[in-house]
């Protein structure tokens, strides 16, 4: 009995080393950090990266670059994308240009010169503001457009408004148009044409 029981106990101990040593196991798996679980039944896993690392619109993978607002690409493109606000901001203006006469004294033509300046210049001046935060380039870009023989028809006009007293100063205030004060900063009220229209004149800055 004692030598069946010894080699029953060699065949076992000989089977054991034999699957330890040759029997092929599973390679072993990484942990992936994006699984719930880990492979070994662990929690490790899930808790390594969370939808705020693996989610674009959620800030993954860092914020993405700040366009160049100084390079020709992005301002010319926004200079389009704008263009037709700055169209629809001369047509007020661009309606009133001609001759100056006593008419244009009385309140309803008054307060239609002074409405259509400030909306002009009003535009002009938050658009080159707004184009200069970006860069010299832009800032210069900007300034072009609102160049065209049309503007400086408007800046002569509007000048002979001031100068002759059919509009003043005071009417369009240099803290709301800084643009207006600075385009006619040189501009002598000459003329009294017309007395000064009791209008809201603003107080909000640009």
């Amino acid at each position: 009995m004692y030598a069946v029981a010894r080699n029953s106990a060699v065949v076992v101990l000989a089977a054991a080393a034999f699957i330890i040593f040759f029997v092929p196991r599973d390679a072993h798996r990484a942990i992936d950090p994006d699984e719930p679980i880990a492979a070994d039944g662990s929690m490790k896993a899930g808790g390594s990266r969370t939808i705020f690392d693996t989610n674009p619109l959620l800030g993954a993978f860092g914020s993405p670059p700040r366009p160049n607002l100084d390079d020709p690409r992005v301002f010319e493109e926004r200079i389009e994308i704008e263009r037709p606000g700055a169209d629809q901001a001369r047509i007020p203006i661009s309606k009133l240009i001609g001759p100056l006469d006593a008419e244009r004294c009385q309140d309803i033509p008054r307060e239609k010169l002074i409405g259509a300046v400030r909306i002009y210049y009003g535009a002009r001046g938050r658009q080159i503001y707004s184009f200069s935060l970006g860069g010299p380039h832009a800032k210069a870009a900007i300034e072009q457009e609102w160049s065209t023989p049309h503007d400086r028809d408007i800046d002569e006009f509007v000048g002979r408004t001031l100068r002759s007293g059919f509009l003043h100063k005071d009417e369009v205030p240099a803290n709301v148009y800084p643009e207006f004060a600075k385009v006619f900063a040189d501009t002598k009220e000459i003329g009294a044409a017309c007395p000064p229209l009791k209008i809201e004149k603003g107080d909000v800055k640009l």
